[in-house]
């Protein structure tokens, strides 16, 4: 019985994370800023709460990292910005419904490109997930292009934010084996908001003289949606599988186009409703589907070491 209300206590405080990363875009587009200086702020004043808890607690990790760990870490950082930049851009074109949706393409992404580099193969319920979320996103794009080709620009840079971020993912998946959550968050965000800083001196970007409201907006994007979003993935991590992790994270697109219709007044159009649903669906299939092969594979592999 405590087990059982430790695991729900664990999904609370998921749902909880869920409903903090869906005020992302919310915040993005109620700031008047370029979006590399949101995405500077936003990694900026995370890495700054990351500080002093990894020089006191992970100072030790952090010493003994290589130089090949440190490299990996950086270039993680740099998909990480890669993926922030595209899909922040991305809501300066097109509808919050639209590329929240898209960039939840993520798995997908992972999944091919996990096939390409290590092999992984896909089974024959996920193959159906993968091609139902395909067609819903071509749906989108057709749907966005008639309604103006800023829209199919804005869809194109959400995509691009999907596969940024499963780089990213996949970067870490490796790198996280031999490093802490806190060690590896703390370089990752740390290079990650050094490369916007210099991105936006290439830019020519003002670094200041932005409205109190804009101050706001990337402190609560730094706290509510990095620190209490994917800080509270990462922690959840230690309790419930990672494919549940990711399942949950599915609710994202739909908080994010709730809150749009509630704040912004910004009502998806039939097609992109419908386009959602398809990619939601074919998610929810393709992710569950995962979790299940998972928990069969641990369980043939344990069975094995009975055995032996």
């Amino acid at each position: 019985m405590e087990e059982k209300q430790k695991i729900n206590k664990v999904y609370f405080i998921l749902f909880i994370g869920i409903i903090s990363v869906s005020f992302s875009a919310i915040f993005v587009r109620n700031t008047s800023a370029p979006s590399s200086i949101i995405a500077m702020y936003r990694m900026a004043i995370t890495f700054l709460v990351f500080l002093p808890v990894a020089l006191t607690k992970g100072q030790s990790e952090i010493k003994k990292l290589t130089v090949k760990d440190i490299f990996l870490c950086c270039l993680s950082g740099g998909f990480l910005a890669l993926h922030f930049l595209t899909w922040i851009t991305s809501l300066q074109y097109t509808s919050v419904a639209s590329s929240t949706v898209l960039v939840g393409l993520q798995p997908i992404f992972t999944a091919i490109i996990g096939y390409v580099l290590y092999s992984e193969k896909l089974n024959k319920v996920s193959v159906v997930g993968l091609l139902i979320a395909i067609f819903g996103s071509s749906i989108m794009g057709i749907s966005d292009f008639q309604i103006g080709e800023g829209y199919l620009y804005g869809d194109f840079l959400a995509l691009l934010g999907g596969f940024f971020g499963a780089l990213y993912i996949i970067m870490g998946r490796g790198i996280r084996k031999r490093v802490s959550t806190l060690t590896y968050g703390f370089v990752v965000y740390g290079s990650c908001a050094l490369l916007f800083i210099i991105i936006n001196i290439l830019l020519n970007a003002p670094f200041f003289g932005y409205t109190l409201q804009d101050y706001a907006f990337f402190t609560a994007m730094a706290l509510v949606c990095t620190v209490g979003g994917h800080t509270i993935f990462n922690w959840c991590l230690r309790y419930i599988e990672a494919n549940k992790v990711s399942t949950a994270m599915l609710g994202e697109p739909v908080g994010a186009t709730v809150l749009a219709i509630l704040l912004l007044k910004e009502v998806p159009t039939f097609w992109q409703s419908i386009s959602a649903m398809l990619i939601l669906i074919g998610l929810y299939i393709f992710m569950t589907s995962a979790v299940k092969e998972h928990k069969l594979q641990k369980k043939t592999s344990m069975n094995i070491q009975n055995e032996g």
